[in-house]
């Protein structure tokens, strides 16, 4: 019986193995009706601009809570390109809600059109087995289909050769080395790499460890008004100031564990009370009062900033929750991570 089952697994994973070489060795024709009557997954018609390489980019929203998305890549690739082609943002239809894609696309406007990828409908079509991921469609051809690395390789390598030229000019050609591709995937660029390559370099969106941090100037909770140069005066011991960035809506899936990191941050508090503490409360889906509710259901023992219009989130370019900066008396981060020290 064992011997049998094992014939028909090995059988079985031989027929797949030859569907997949099939399906690839004729994936290079797209049915132009797959890209024809795309929607948002709020239901807004999508118009796909014919003229331009249609980049199809499939992602795990949860990636990009955590701060390991491919938002940083796809901005930092080639100005070129990004002229020359129309990105579209798909997330598969596992594990989430249109509920939940419209609270992402609140913390992430950028990237639209959002499109929910029901039953995988799409990625069955261009035989998409992961994400993230990439695939490259000009008129009813596929391109290009690869990950992040093989995305950033066919762009610097055979991108100028893989367009039409007869439709796009004066596109350069880069060559990028393995550490640039690293770099890249990381969603930095050092100018001293790409400055003679043909792009153009651009500084990462969030404020990193070494940079000044954003100023900002907001209530708590209880009314007291509060800036950061204020909270920096009163900093003693050379310790930093501990900004911890909150979301009351905890808990949430994508944040499983932040019921036990808030513990974490009031056991912390306990522990070392010469540290000096802000929480920021973020204000999507919530007013004042929630906050407040949210607060005295964890028990918080530190000041809690009500975050309006998430002003301070935007400019510490922050989406996971609980997050904690660390600030020195010269204000700069000395520190950014979720995971609470």
């Amino acid at each position: 019986m064992k011997s049998f089952t094992g014939i028909t697994l090995l059988s079985n994973l031989l027929m797949v193995a030859w569907l997949s070489f099939s399906v690839s060795a004729t994936a290079q024709q797209v049915d132009e009706k797959l890209l024809a009557n795309l929607t948002t997954f709020n239901g807004k018609a999508i118009v796909v601009d014919k003229e331009k390489i249609t980049h199809l980019v499939f992602i795990d929203l949860w990636r990009s809570y955590e701060g390991k998305g491919d938002e940083q890549m796809i901005i930092a690739l080639p100005d070129e390109f990004l002229e020359q082609s129309q990105q579209l943002w798909l997330q598969p239809e596992v594990n989430v809600t249109k509920a939940q894609l419209a609270e992402f696309q609140q913390y992430f406007p950028k990237l639209t059109p959002l499109i929910l990828d029901q039953q995988f409908s799409i990625m069955r079509a261009l035989n998409v087995w992961q994400s993230p991921f990439h695939v490259l469609v000009q008129g009813n051809k596929k391109l290009f289909s690869g990950d992040n690395k093989a995305l950033l390789a066919f762009i610097g390598k055979r991108y100028s050769m893989a367009v039409n030229t007869t439709s796009v000019t004066n596109t350069a050609s880069i060559e990028l080395d393995e550490k640039s591709v690293n770099t890249l995937e990381n969603g930095q660029i050092a100018s001293d790499e790409l400055s003679n390559k043909g792009s153009k370099p651009l500084k990462p969106n969030k404020p990193i460890i070494g940079d000044k941090a954003p100023q900002f100037s907001a209530t708590t909770l209880t009314g007291k008004k509060v800036t950061l140069a204020d909270e920096l005066i009163k900093l003693n011991n050379n310790k930093p100031l501990n900004l911890v960035f909150m979301d009351a809506l905890c808990p949430m899936p994508h944040f499983p564990d932040c019921e036990e990191k808030l513990a974490q941050v009031n056991e912390l508090i306990k522990a070392d009370k010469s540290r000096q503490w802000l929480g920021v409360v973020n204000s999507y889906y919530v007013n004042e009062e929630f906050a407040q509710q949210f607060a005295e259901r964890f028990s918080l023992k530190l000041p809690l900033l009500f975050d309006q219009d998430n002003t301070i989130y935007r400019a510490y370019d922050v989406y996971a929750s609980p997050y904690l900066i660390k600030i020195n008396q010269q204000g700069v981060i000395e520190s950014r991570n979720d995971i609470l020290n």
